[in-house]
This record gives structure tokens, C-alpha cells and sequence, in this order.
């Protein structure tokens, strides 16, 4: 796999988890600060509770009767005071040590201001965090970096994202269940939804790539699910062979490996070693689509290089059957190699075969050339050429320079049905051109 233009690991940490986390933290801070000085309040206010469990002064206890008091005394003969039980409640036994504590008064207008503050603190966090969260999610078009990303998007979404590319970081953790299977794993680079690494395979001493997906959703679940049920059933020598995939105990793609790709080399090339590098992928391509298996991302970063220079197709995660005409629940494309029918379908049709077709023509202009037959500063821009302006292709000034032009453009037909109606076809051009040279 080839070891430059993926974009460095995205945090484990989301970013709204840690805005959650300091909101909470900072909600227990202020719970701790009103309850203290709630307390401090309720004890300069509270008073002292009076004692009601006290006798009265009198030396005798009165009963409702004048008449049977006056008796007693009379006759003098002392009368028994009667015992009675303490009911003094639990309540008012805290209250009264309450109040008989040390009391530390805070005055009202301390009060106020420091609930005032933490309020106050509380909103700009708020604001400040909710304005961050925005920012993030509104996002900008900028003009990609070296090399042709793809778009996945579901059906529901409301916006298209690009996958960010870069160089990656040296220290990418290993899954640790695969360590047995795999030795000494190299992370060689991410895409938008797996990383790979270089590693040796224990049992036969191989070195394999090895394909672990970065999330566990269902985008990253369809597309991964694609690869292995597309992918593990082609054996081509122009397509990148899987040795074996699991879903346990972590999923993964144990697959061939290759040094290079076709991105890493400086283009343009000679017309001998393009018109080479393109029967080749068109050979794979054929082979799949025999088998009833369509790509439909062709670009220079799926097309990878083996040592001896055989170029090899990769990537089959947006793939689909031919004769599969349920609608797909995700929608991917490489923006600048994108077809007219992967761009607006209601008006194309459904992407097949001849999608495949034209992003052949597509990589054959970009290796002649240099840079690929559409261009815009915005998606938009990009979108309105790729389905109405007539492809711009700068002269290489070659021999066949007349002849490769001519495909070129049959390729890149704006109706499916008016470019080749197979890759056989196309494949027998460019056998005549290769000959004739």
C-alpha cells in the first residue's frame, strides 16, 4: 500500500464529549458554591430555637379544674407531680445545635454577586462552547491537496464531506487482538474509513496490508462489508488479492501488499508506459465486470503498484453488482473523477459499467496530461463542468497524440451510451495503438 497522501488519525476523543465534560464539571462548581453559601445564610438566619419541653414556674401542675386544685392545697397533703416523656423531635434537637454552632455570616450583597458571577461564567462557557460546535459543523469548501478524495455520504444526509488528506503520524495503536496473527505492523496510511498497516503474517511469513476500519457505524459497515463480499471473490492479477477478512475479533482485510501507487508517480508519463498502465487496469476492470462486479472509484489512489510494476486495482468498497438495481443507501464518488450519472443520476441515469468506462478515459487524460479533463474552485463549479462543459485536454504532444485524444473522448461522453459499450472495446483501441508502436 503506498505510504503518503492519507490524512492523519482523527482523535478518539469527540469533541462534544469533551464539551459535555467541562459543562457538567462546571455545573457541579457552581451546585457547591450555592449550597455553601445557602447554608452560611441559613445559619445567621435561623435563630435560636426556643426550649418548649420546660415545666412550668408553678410548683404544682394546674389541671382544668379550679375546684379539685383548691382541694389539694386545702388538705395539705403534698400532691405527686406526674412524669412525662421528652418529645422533643429529632428535627428540632439539630435545630437548636444549629444555632447554638459558631455562626459565619456572608451579607446579601456577597451573596448575590457570587451566584451573579457563576451565572455569569456559566453563559460565556455556553456560548463560547455552542459557537465552537457551529463553526465546526458549518465547514467551507477548500481546494484539495494533491491527490483525489472520496466523497461518502447516506442517503439522508444533508451535505457532502470530503475526506481531509495528509501525512500520517508515526504511532498509530495496533488492534492488540491481531498481534498474534500479525507481526511487527507499520501503520502505512488512513482513508476516510479504515487505516492500513504493513505486517507480517505469522503463520506463512508474508508481508501482507492489513485493513481495519476506523469506526464501527453503518456507513463504515456497508462500505467495509462491500470490500469483503465484492473484493474476496476476484482473482486477477490486476486486482489486489484478499488472503482472508473476519469480523472477529475486530473486522478486518488481510490483502496483498504493494509498495506504491499510481498517485506516487510524477505525472505525465510517456505515452508507451500510460498506454501500458491503463490496459492493465482495464484487463482487472474487464475481469470484474464478466464476473458482474463494477468499481465505480477509479482514481489514481485505488490504483496500486506491485514491486514489478503491475498495476493493481484496490478499494472495492463502493462497488456494486451490475445486475443489482435496488437503490444504494450510500452514495460515493471522487468529485474531480466523478461520471455525469454518479454527479445527477435523475438526469444520467444510474451509474453501471460505462461509469467504469469513464473514469478510465479519465485516468488515461490525467496520466497523458497531467491533470484531469475538469476543474472548479468549488464543488459546485466542479459538479456544472463535469455535466455540461466539453472535457479540456492540454496537448502532450506524443505520436499517437491524434488516436489517444479520440478515445479519450469517447471515454468521457456525457451519455453512458455513447461511450464504448465495454471495456473489451476499449482495451482493443488501445492493443491497435499499442502495436502499431
Amino acid at each position: 500500500m503506498r505510504e503518503d497522501n492519507w490524512r492523519k488519525p482523527a482523535s478518539c476523543i469527540p469533541g462534544s464529549a469533551v464539551r459535555g465534560f467541562i459543562v457538567i464539571l462546571f455545573l457541579s462548581v457552581l451546585m457547591l458554591i450555592v449550597v455553601q453559601v445557602v447554608i452560611l445564610n441559613s445559619s445567621e438566619n435561623g435563630g435560636r430555637v426556643k426550649d418548649t419541653t420546660g415545666f412550668s414556674d408553678s410548683g404544682a401542675i394546674r389541671d382544668k379544674g379550679a375546684g379539685s386544685s383548691q382541694v389539694s392545697a386545702a388538705s395539705g397533703s403534698p400532691t405527686p407531680t406526674p412524669s412525662r416523656q421528652n418529645r422533643t423531635s429529632i428535627l428540632q434537637t439539630l435545630a437548636k445545635s444549629a444555632a447554638e454552632r459558631p455562626k459565619v455570616t456572608v451579607p446579601a450583597f456577597w451573596f448575590i454577586f457570587i451566584v451573579l458571577i457563576a451565572f455569569i461564567g456559566l453563559g460565556a462557557i455556553l456560548y463560547l462552547l455552542l459557537r465552537s460546535g457551529s463553526v465546526e459543523g458549518r465547514g467551507k469548501y477548500v481546494q484539495e491537496p494533491p491527490g483525489h478524495t472520496t466523497v461518502i455520504e447516506t442517503m439522508a444526509a444533508d451535505s457532502v464531506k470530503g475526506t481531509p488528506t495528509g501525512y500520517p503520524e508515526p504511532a498509530v495503536p495496533f488492534p492488540p487482538s491481531l498481534e498474534k496473527r500479525f507481526l511487527n505492523p507499520v501503520f502505512i496510511g488512513e482513508g476516510g474509513l479504515a487505516r492500513v498497516f504493513r505486517a507480517q503474517n505469522a503463520r506463512t511469513q508474508q508481508t501482507v496490508a492489513v485493513k481495519i476500519p476506523l469506526r464501527f457505524d453503518e456507513i463504515t459497515g456497508t462500505h467495509f462489508t462491500r470490500d469483503i463480499v465484492f473484493w474476496q471473490g476476484l482473482g486477477h492479477k490486476n486486482i489486489i488479492r484478499i488472503y482472508s477478512s473476519n469480523i472477529l475479533p475486530v473486522p478486518y482485510i488481510e490483502m496483498e501488499y504493494a509498495p506504491s501507487s499510481l498517485a506516487a508517480l510524477p505525472l505525465p508519463l510517456k505515452e508507451d508506459k500510460a498506454i501500458g498502465m491503463i490496459l492493465g487496469i482495464a484487463h482487472g476492470l474487464s475481469y470484474a465486470h464478466s464476473n458482474g462486479f463494477m468499481h465505480r472509484d477509479i482514481k489514481p489512489e485505488n490504483i496500486l503498484i506491485a514491486s514489478d510494476g503491475t498495476p493493481k486495482i484496490t478499494d472495492w468498497g463502493l462497488g456494486k453488482a451490475i445486475n443489482d438495481n435496488r437503490q444504494s443507501s450510500m452514495i460515493g464518488f471522487s468529485p474531480a473523477y466523478a461520471a455525469p450519472e454518479q454527479v445527477a443520476p435523475h438526469r444520467f441515469g444510474r451509474p453501471g459499467p460505462a461509469t467504469d468506462i469513464y473514469q478510465l478515459g479519465m485516468l488515461l487524460s490525467e496520466m497523458l496530461t497531467g491533470s484531469v479533463a475538469f476543474k472548479g474552485e468549488e464543488m459546485h463549479d466542479l459538479n456544472l463542468a463535469i455535466l455540461n462543459d466539453p472535457p479540456a485536454l492540454a496537448s502532450w504532444n506524443g505520436k499517437h497524440e491524434t488516436e489517444l485524444r479520440e478515445i479519450i473522448m469517447k471515454c468521457l461522453a456525457k451519455q453512458p451510451e455513447e461511450r464504448y459499450d465495454s471495456v473489451d472495446s476499449l482495451i482493443r483501441d488501445l492493443e491497435s495503438i499499442e502495436v502499431s508502436s
